[in-house]
């Protein structure tokens, strides 16, 4: 069960009335309660950027300049590798490896963050600028 709330001055302000209404369901019995900070997500609009012209045009590169056809997913899965890792040491020899994370649990500004790494390592691989979201690009017919 999630239900949003507020806290002013050390109270809830919203939802209290929903709250203790959930609470009362679990009359004698042990239950877990878990209070974390609220963050904005991505939205559907930065998801379709990511989908729709930060990975397409990444896939095209790969064509264009490695003649090699991936799937969004492969695509997706070498970007997180290059640009959403965390390095881990291999015990054995000491080299770091780096392993890639969900881009799912990034808040907005993290994904924005990992957005502009993605647009900076095609134009450090391919000298390539992906447009930024809500900008117009000239279409040639």
């Amino acid at each position: 069960m999630t239900i949003n709330s507020r806290v002013e001055s050390g109270k809830l302000k919203q939802n209290l009335a929903k709250i203790n209404a959930e609470i009362r369901k679990y009359e004698g019995k042990r239950i877990e309660i878990t209070i974390k900070l609220k963050y904005k997500r991505r939205s559907i609009p930065e998801n379709r950027y990511y989908f729709g012209v930060v990975i397409q045009i990444w896939k095209d590169l790969i064509y264009d300049e490695w003649g090699e056809t991936w799937s969004g997913e492969q695509t997706h899965e070498f970007l997180k590798s290059h640009c959403n890792f965390k390095e881990m040491p291999n015990k054995a020899t000491g080299e770091l490896i780096k392993i890639p994370l969900s881009t799912a649990d990034l808040k907005t500004i993290e994904f924005e963050e990992y957005l502009e790494k993605c647009r900076r390592l095609a134009y450090d691989f391919f000298n390539v600028q992906i447009p930024l979201p809500n900008t117009q690009t000239e279409f040639n017919f």
